[in-house]
């Protein structure tokens, strides 16, 4: 089975390590508070946060948000608000909105964009992995909800997106076209 290896850590390292991590912990809770108010009060800071992106002549679109049953949407979050980064900062810094305590400082935006790059390096060796089976690729592109809008939106390269399209023209072509 599944082991967790911080569990099996001495008691002094175990406890080193989440103060280390604390910082790391509360960047990621800051921006998950952030985006959960914003989308869930449509009267007031939903509206504010639109009409902050507008006036940095940004797309109006609501900020993406950290949630358990996707696996990635830990980096979509971070690299969202790191692409927004003035206008979360606008929003946080208005007082009347009451989001002050969400406001993260410079260390903080440092350690978002820390994290993300750590996320972008290890997302990527995931999907390299995929080169390993075309068979998960091609159900992708086949499955009726996913197809190539799938890899779109985990933002594979396009290189990639082209790679998983012949695949399946391929076995395709190989497996059924003079049936």
């Amino acid at each position: 089975g599944w082991v967790d290896d911080v569990e099996l850590l001495p008691a002094d390292e175990h406890n080193k390590l989440q103060k280390n991590i604390q910082p790391v912990k509360l960047v990621l809770l800051k921006l998950r508070k952030l985006g959960y108010k914003l989308i869930h009060s449509t009267t007031i800071l939903l509206p504010a946060w639109h009409e902050i992106l507008g006036d940095l002549r940004m797309t109006k679109t609501n900020m993406l948000r950290d949630v358990s049953t996707r696996w990635n949407s830990t980096f979509d979050m971070l690299e969202y608000s790191l692409g927004h980064r003035k206008a979360v900062d606008t929003v946080t810094q208005r007082q009347e909105l009451g989001l002050r305590k969400f406001e993260l400082t410079d260390h903080e935006w440092e350690i978002a964009g820390q994290l993300c790059d750590v996320l972008k390096l290890t997302l990527n060796r995931y999907y390299q992995m995929t080169d390993k089976s075309k068979v998960y690729r091609i159900a992708m592109v086949l499955h009726p909800r996913h197809k190539l809008s799938y890899f779109k939106t985990a933002r594979w390269q396009e290189e990639w997106i082209e790679t998983a399209e012949v695949l399946v023209r391929t076995e395709f072509n190989r497996s059924y076209l003079e049936l």
